[in-house]
């Protein structure tokens, strides 16, 4: 039996091809789904994007606690205070923070005066969503190096200790400021890297009797050991080895007043031993009790100070400390010293304190500089004369006749007497008094101020401040650091001080116990630029 479809099927089944093209073009036309496959890749964009960023992430801070961890060892193990071997140093730091099996090499390089410590490390990191780009891993890079060198510091520590300097407390308290600075200096750098030269000056500085030799100054005297330094020598850091010449030994301007009280109790160049210059020391115990004797006394003559504390940083005085060290006054590890100024691994410094303003100084003509005076002592003490330049009570000139100080009631015109040299004469007599009781009667004050003025030039402020200028930027031109105080000054004496430093900042300008302040700000700074990392 045959059974058929109802029409209203069939009629169904044929349609069914058209329905279906007819569906399709709806399809086309509906826009819905494209929407929502674009949503779906842009979250997957999203998710990726995230996921990279978190694997990036974790990749950085990886890297960065490596390289922080590199970094700190290697300067701790760069550092010349510290006496372990530098590859364990660096290998113990990275054990302690977990990262033993990270570091790769490391290589240390030591110098005379530095050290160099250079590491590698590396450290792969797990990806978790790179892994669907098909990275399992990224190695994080870390490198790094430090250097320590310790410079060579030369200073030169040039100190006023002048009459002034023992009003109020000052050279009390510059020992004290002193003492501190030594210690600063001497606690933060090893010895061997440190060579200071001491100049105290007032009126004049004084060698002493080695240096003053090295320095190719030719002795007239032995009371003394300054120089008469020529305008020129302020013009540059250099000091001549040759042709300086000896200043005379003399009281200039103390006067008593009466033939029996004649003294030279202040003579222009300082004779006690601890105002001469102590060159080139490394000894903190040394320069600490230099400092503590020092004393008082004298004019300003700040140029003078710094022409000497800059000639002793000059590679000029190499043969000059050779011959200190040949004869035992220097230490022998600073032959060849000092450096040159273009030396990278050399800081030449100039510290220079003042409580004052340059005042005077004086020197005396050549013809009563050295050799034999006029002047006979006798025996007995009393002094006489022969001199075509003698005048009476009234002012009146008797030439070429024997005159006695005091007028002696029994004078034998044989007795033996003892010639004086012109040294000899003043180092008991100032200029003064024996233009007074020696040349013209104490009556006749304008003829005994002519004869002082004939023999004695005076240097004043304008000039000495003029020569300041010139040693203290011919320093800086070379260099030099130039540190310095004004302590309890003027307002211009700050002016002269604060132009003389290598800049403002280093000037300072102090009142009492400040001073130590200063002293220790400038030994730290000091301290500082001697590192270079």
């Amino acid at each position: 039996m045959t059974r058929r479809c109802p029409s209203s099927l069939r009629i169904t089944l044929a349609r069914l091809p058209r329905i279906a093209a007819r569906r399709a073009r709806l399809l086309r036309r509906d826009d819905e789904g494209s929407m929502i496959i674009f949503a779906l890749f842009i979250m997957m964009m999203m998710l990726m994007v995230g996921g990279l960023a978190v694997d990036l992430m974790r990749f950085e801070t990886k890297r960065a606690w490596m390289q922080s961890t590199l970094d700190r060892a290697v300067l701790a193990a760069a550092d010349l205070q510290q006496s372990l071997d530098p590859e364990a140093v660096v290998r113990d730091r990275f054990a302690k923070a977990g990262l033993a099996d990270e570091l790769q090499d490391v290589t240390i390089t030591q110098g005379f005066n530095s050290k160099t410590v250079t590491a590698t490390a590396a450290m792969d990191v797990n990806m978790m969503f790179m892994r669907m780009l098909g990275i399992d891993t990224l190695t994080a890079p870390a490198a790094g190096s430090a250097t320590e060198s310790v410079t060579d510091i030369e200073i030169g520590l040039v100190l006023d200790v002048s009459g002034s300097m023992g009003q109020n407390n000052r050279l009390t308290r510059l020992k004290v400021a002193g003492d501190e600075f030594i210690d600063t200096i001497f606690d933060s750098v090893d010895a061997n890297h440190v060579g200071i030269s001491l100049v105290p000056y007032s009126t004049q500085v004084n060698l002493g009797p080695v240096l003053s030799l090295l320095y190719g100054v030719v002795p007239g005297h032995t009371y003394s050991h300054c120089v008469d330094l020529p305008a020129n020598t302020y013009t540059q850091t250099a000091m001549p080895l040759v042709g300086l010449m000896q200043a005379g030994h003399f009281d200039p301007d103390s006067s008593t007043g009466t033939y029996s009280n004649m003294s030279a109790n202040k003579p222009n160049c300082r004779t006690d031993a601890a105002f001469q210059v102590l060159p080139w020391s490394n000894s903190r115990a040394v320069l600490k009790n230099r400092i503590q004797q020092l004393t008082a006394g004298g004019w300003t003559s700040i140029e003078m100070g710094v022409n000497w504390g800059a000639a002793l940083l000059d590679p000029s005085a190499r043969p000059v400390i050779h011959g200190l060290i040949t004869q035992g006054n220097v230490n022998p590890l600073f032959e060849g010293r000092p450096l040159s100024f273009l030396e990278p691994a050399a800081m030449k410094v100039l510290v220079v304190m003042t409580d004052g303003e340059n005042t005077r100084h004086y020197e005396i003509a050549p013809p009563y500089r050295l050799g034999a005076s006029d002047v006979t002592r006798s025996l007995t003490g009393e002094y006489f004369v022969a001199s075509p330049e003698v005048n009476n009570r009234d002012g009146d000139l008797i030439p070429n006749e024997l005159f006695f100080r005091p007028q002696p009631k029994n004078w034998n015109m044989t007795q033996t007497g003892l010639p004086m040299t012109w040294p000899q004469l003043f180092d008991r007599i100032s200029v003064q008094d024996h233009a007074r009781h020696f040349r013209y009667t104490q009556y006749n004050s304008s003829a005994t101020r002519s004869f002082w003025d004939n023999i004695i030039t005076r240097t004043d402020t304008a000039v000495k401040d003029a020569r300041l200028k010139q040693i203290c930027d011919a320093s800086k031109a070379k260099g030099i650091i130039i540190f310095s105080i004004g302590f309890e000054v003027t307002d211009r004496a700050a002016d002269v001080m604060a132009e003389c430093a290598s800049s403002p900042s280093h000037f300072y300008r102090v009142e009492g116990i400040e001073i130590s302040t200063a002293f220790n700000s400038i030994a730290n700074q000091i301290n500082a630029l001697r590192l270079v990392q």
